[in-house]
């Protein structure tokens, strides 16, 4: 049985490969790349978080470009989780008044639905005029203030990140 089960995994691994190598659809007015400038995946205690993949035009990421960060959920996770922890993790690296927390909460989560495994979301960053988000490639948000879309994408990209490993994955230097 267990020899199945491990063919199995072996057999499907692919097609797990190739369905973060596909550029999400609705980055096509945006960015034109065939294939993900990075990637990587986020596992903790042996949950896998999610598979994010790092999408651009440009010969090197820079925030001055438009990029888009995507993300393949593994588990299921609720709105207020996503939430709270997009704001500890901003927070983490960076000092948010009250008032910032109370306005990101705020807007975060009417942009983030609870997510189950196999679920999508796509952040847009297009430099000083913030982010679009979509939820399973259709239109879930947008941040129209470009310091908090920055401050949320830096969650991943930031040197400062808590999860160094995944930024230099997603920056193609692992």
């Amino acid at each position: 049985m267990r020899k199945i089960l491990l063919l199995t995994s072996l057999l499907l691994l692919p097609v797990m490969v190739l369905a973060q190598t596909e550029r999400p659809p609705e980055l096509a007015p945006y960015i034109h790349a065939a294939k993900p400038y990075g990637q990587g995946t986020l596992t903790k205690l042996w949950i896998h978080a999610y598979d994010a993949a790092l999408w651009t035009d440009a010969k090197e990421w820079s925030m001055a470009v438009p990029f888009a960060l995507t993300l393949h959920y593994g588990s299921d996770f609720s709105s207020d989780s996503l939430v709270s922890r997009s704001i500890s993790e901003m927070h983490r690296s960076e000092t948010l008044s009250k008032e910032q927390i109370a306005s990101y909460t705020e807007q975060l989560g009417k942009i983030f639905p609870d997510v189950r495994e196999g679920d999508v979301i796509t952040a847009l960053y297009l430099p000083k005029k913030g982010a679009i988000f979509f939820y399973n490639g259709k239109p879930s948000g947008s941040i129209k203030d470009n310091a908090f879309a920055t401050r949320f994408l830096s969650i991943w990209l930031s040197p400062e990140t808590s999860e160094p490993k995944l930024r230099q994955e997603l920056l193609g230097k692992s």
